[in-house]
């Protein structure tokens, strides 16, 4: 009974992890597409000065998803983020 107490705290930890992970993605992802927005407005416009910025702002928000998407497959294949 004890074992399968562990089991479910654990199981639940994981999902709480999981659930996080995903929010800070879809808070990330909301940034770049904003990000994005305005690089390409930008460029329309044929105005480079805030579009590079931007879209280099948008880049990074694509390696930090990146990142937590390995975090997210780590947690998912070892059972735990370490």
């Amino acid at each position: 009974m004890n074992q399968k107490l562990q089991w479910l705290a654990k199981l639940e930890q994981r999902s709480q992890s999981v659930m996080t992970i995903l929010v800070l993605v879809i808070a990330v992802l909301l940034i770049q597409l904003w990000l994005l927005s305005i690089a390409l407005e930008e460029f329309m416009a044929s105005q480079s000065g805030l579009a590079i910025p931007t879209f280099a702002a948008s880049c990074a928000c694509l390696i930090v998803n990146l990142g937590l998407l390995k975090y997210l497959y780590d947690v998912d294949r070892n059972g735990d983020p370490s």
